[in-house]
Protein backbone atom coordinates (compact mmCIF):
# COMPACT_ATOMS: atom_id res chain seq x y z
CA UNK A 1 0.00 0.00 0.00
CA UNK A 2 1.36 3.38 -1.01
CA UNK A 3 1.36 6.19 1.56
CA UNK A 4 -1.06 8.92 0.43
CA UNK A 5 1.16 11.92 -0.25
CA UNK A 6 -1.79 14.31 -0.22
CA UNK A 7 -2.05 13.85 3.57
CA UNK A 8 1.45 15.34 3.94
CA UNK A 9 0.40 18.31 1.80
CA UNK A 10 -2.80 18.78 3.81
CA UNK A 11 -0.89 18.70 7.11
CA UNK A 12 1.65 21.16 5.72
CA UNK A 13 -1.14 23.52 4.72
CA UNK A 14 -2.80 23.33 8.16
CA UNK A 15 0.53 23.99 9.92
CA UNK A 16 1.16 26.93 7.58
CA UNK A 17 -2.24 28.43 8.46
CA UNK A 18 -1.60 28.00 12.19
CA UNK A 19 1.85 29.62 11.92
CA UNK A 20 0.36 32.53 9.95
CA UNK A 21 -2.30 33.07 12.59
CA UNK A 22 0.23 32.90 15.46
CA UNK A 23 2.55 35.37 13.74
CA UNK A 24 -0.35 37.73 13.11
CA UNK A 25 -1.42 37.51 16.75
CA UNK A 26 2.13 38.39 17.83
CA UNK A 27 2.21 41.37 15.47
CA UNK A 28 -1.22 42.48 16.69
CA UNK A 29 -0.14 42.15 20.33
CA UNK A 30 2.95 44.25 19.60
CA UNK A 31 0.80 46.83 17.80
CA UNK A 32 -1.59 47.07 20.76
CA UNK A 33 1.33 47.48 23.22
CA UNK A 34 2.78 50.28 21.09
CA UNK A 35 -0.65 51.94 20.95
CA UNK A 36 -1.01 51.79 24.73
CA UNK A 37 2.50 53.17 25.35
CA UNK A 38 2.52 55.84 22.65
CA UNK A 39 1.15 59.31 23.03
CA UNK A 40 -0.18 59.49 19.46
CA UNK A 41 -2.68 57.01 18.08
CA UNK A 42 -1.11 54.53 15.57
CA UNK A 43 -2.84 53.40 12.39
CA UNK A 44 -5.69 50.95 12.86
CA UNK A 45 -4.99 47.26 12.44
CA UNK A 46 -7.43 44.51 11.53
CA UNK A 47 -8.66 42.68 14.64
CA UNK A 48 -7.51 39.05 15.03
CA UNK A 49 -11.00 37.56 14.87
CA UNK A 50 -11.47 39.00 11.36
CA UNK A 51 -8.11 37.60 10.27
CA UNK A 52 -9.06 34.21 11.77
CA UNK A 53 -12.36 34.25 9.85
CA UNK A 54 -10.64 35.14 6.57
CA UNK A 55 -7.95 32.47 7.09
CA UNK A 56 -10.65 29.89 7.91
CA UNK A 57 -12.56 30.70 4.72
CA UNK A 58 -9.36 30.52 2.68
CA UNK A 59 -8.49 27.20 4.34
CA UNK A 60 -11.92 25.77 3.55
CA UNK A 61 -11.81 26.85 -0.09
CA UNK A 62 -8.30 25.52 -0.59
CA UNK A 63 -9.10 22.25 1.20
CA UNK A 64 -12.22 21.71 -0.94
CA UNK A 65 -10.25 22.35 -4.14
CA UNK A 66 -7.38 20.18 -2.92
CA UNK A 67 -9.76 17.34 -1.98
CA UNK A 68 -11.50 17.54 -5.35
CA UNK A 69 -8.24 17.47 -7.30
CA UNK A 70 -6.72 14.61 -5.29
CA UNK A 71 -9.96 12.61 -5.58
CA UNK A 72 -10.07 13.25 -9.30
CA UNK A 73 -6.44 12.17 -9.67
CA UNK A 74 -6.99 9.02 -7.60
CA UNK A 75 -10.10 8.07 -9.59
CA UNK A 76 -8.36 8.75 -12.90
CA UNK A 77 -5.36 6.63 -11.88
CA UNK A 78 -7.69 3.83 -10.79
CA UNK A 79 -9.52 4.03 -14.12
CA UNK A 80 -6.27 4.00 -16.11
CA UNK A 81 -4.94 0.97 -14.22
CA UNK A 82 -8.17 -1.02 -14.36
CA UNK A 83 -8.36 -3.94 -16.72
CA UNK A 84 -11.79 -3.26 -18.11
CA UNK A 85 -12.51 -5.46 -21.06
CA UNK A 86 -15.50 -5.41 -23.29
CA UNK A 87 -16.86 -8.54 -24.89
CA UNK A 88 -19.13 -8.63 -27.92
CA UNK A 89 -21.72 -11.38 -28.34
CA UNK A 90 -24.25 -11.94 -31.08
CA UNK A 91 -27.23 -14.23 -31.06
CA UNK A 92 -30.29 -14.90 -33.19
CA UNK A 93 -33.79 -14.42 -31.88
CA UNK A 94 -37.41 -14.17 -32.85
CA UNK A 95 -39.15 -10.96 -31.81
CA UNK A 96 -42.03 -11.58 -29.38
CA UNK A 97 -43.04 -8.04 -28.39
CA UNK A 98 -41.80 -4.61 -29.33
CA UNK A 99 -42.59 -1.00 -28.52
CA UNK A 100 -40.81 2.33 -28.88
CA UNK A 101 -38.03 1.54 -26.38
CA UNK A 102 -38.33 -2.12 -25.36
CA UNK A 103 -37.89 -5.39 -27.19
CA UNK A 104 -38.70 -8.90 -25.97
CA UNK A 105 -37.08 -11.70 -27.97
CA UNK A 106 -36.89 -15.48 -27.83
CA UNK A 107 -33.43 -16.90 -28.61
CA UNK A 108 -33.53 -19.68 -31.19
CA UNK A 109 -32.12 -23.19 -30.74
CA UNK A 110 -29.09 -22.52 -32.99
CA UNK A 111 -27.63 -20.24 -30.29
CA UNK A 112 -25.43 -21.24 -27.40
CA UNK A 113 -27.51 -22.27 -24.36
CA UNK A 114 -26.78 -18.90 -22.75
CA UNK A 115 -28.78 -17.12 -25.45
CA UNK A 116 -31.74 -19.46 -25.71
CA UNK A 117 -34.95 -18.43 -24.04
CA UNK A 118 -36.73 -15.15 -23.55
CA UNK A 119 -34.88 -11.84 -23.10
CA UNK A 120 -36.14 -8.32 -22.53
CA UNK A 121 -33.96 -5.34 -23.45
CA UNK A 122 -34.44 -1.63 -23.09
CA UNK A 123 -33.41 0.11 -26.29
CA UNK A 124 -31.61 3.41 -25.81
CA UNK A 125 -31.11 6.15 -28.35
CA UNK A 126 -28.10 5.48 -30.54
CA UNK A 127 -28.55 1.72 -30.92
CA UNK A 128 -27.79 0.77 -34.53
CA UNK A 129 -30.87 -0.92 -36.08
CA UNK A 130 -30.41 -2.12 -39.67
CA UNK A 131 -32.18 -4.06 -42.41
CA UNK A 132 -30.10 -4.91 -45.48
CA UNK A 133 -27.41 -2.31 -44.60
CA UNK A 134 -29.99 0.48 -44.21
CA UNK A 135 -30.87 2.12 -40.92
CA UNK A 136 -34.42 1.52 -39.78
CA UNK A 137 -36.53 2.43 -36.77
CA UNK A 138 -37.23 0.03 -33.94
CA UNK A 139 -40.91 0.24 -34.83
CA UNK A 140 -40.11 -1.16 -38.32
CA UNK A 141 -39.47 -4.51 -36.64
CA UNK A 142 -42.61 -6.59 -36.04
CA UNK A 143 -43.36 -9.54 -33.76
CA UNK A 144 -42.29 -12.77 -35.43
CA UNK A 145 -39.33 -11.21 -37.30
CA UNK A 146 -35.94 -12.91 -37.02
CA UNK A 147 -33.18 -10.62 -35.74
CA UNK A 148 -29.50 -10.80 -34.84
CA UNK A 149 -28.77 -8.96 -31.60
CA UNK A 150 -25.21 -7.84 -30.86
CA UNK A 151 -24.50 -7.25 -27.17
CA UNK A 152 -21.57 -5.50 -25.54
CA UNK A 153 -20.69 -6.55 -22.01
CA UNK A 154 -18.03 -5.35 -19.64
CA UNK A 155 -17.17 -3.09 -16.75
CA UNK A 156 -19.02 -4.82 -13.93
CA UNK A 157 -21.27 -7.10 -15.98
CA UNK A 158 -23.04 -4.22 -17.69
CA UNK A 159 -24.78 -5.50 -20.80
CA UNK A 160 -26.20 -3.31 -23.51
CA UNK A 161 -27.44 -3.75 -27.04
CA UNK A 162 -25.01 -2.42 -29.60
CA UNK A 163 -26.82 -3.43 -32.78
CA UNK A 164 -30.03 -5.07 -33.94
CA UNK A 165 -30.01 -6.47 -37.43
CA UNK A 166 -33.29 -7.53 -39.01
CA UNK A 167 -32.60 -10.79 -40.83
CA UNK A 168 -35.92 -12.10 -42.03
CA UNK A 169 -39.44 -10.75 -41.85
CA UNK A 170 -42.19 -13.09 -40.71
CA UNK A 171 -44.47 -12.00 -43.54
CA UNK A 172 -41.69 -12.62 -46.09
CA UNK A 173 -41.55 -8.98 -47.23
CA UNK A 174 -38.19 -7.88 -48.55
CA UNK A 175 -38.62 -4.23 -47.43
Amino acid sequence: MVFPVFIVFALFFVVLLIITLVVYLQVYKSHINKALNAESKPAAMTPPYKVAIVLTIIALVISVLFSYLTGYKAAYDRFENANITFDVYSFYAEVKEIDKNTIIVDGISLNDRTYQGEFKYKIYEGVNIVWKDKSISLLDIKPGDLVCITLVTGGGDITGIFKIQLLNRKDGANG
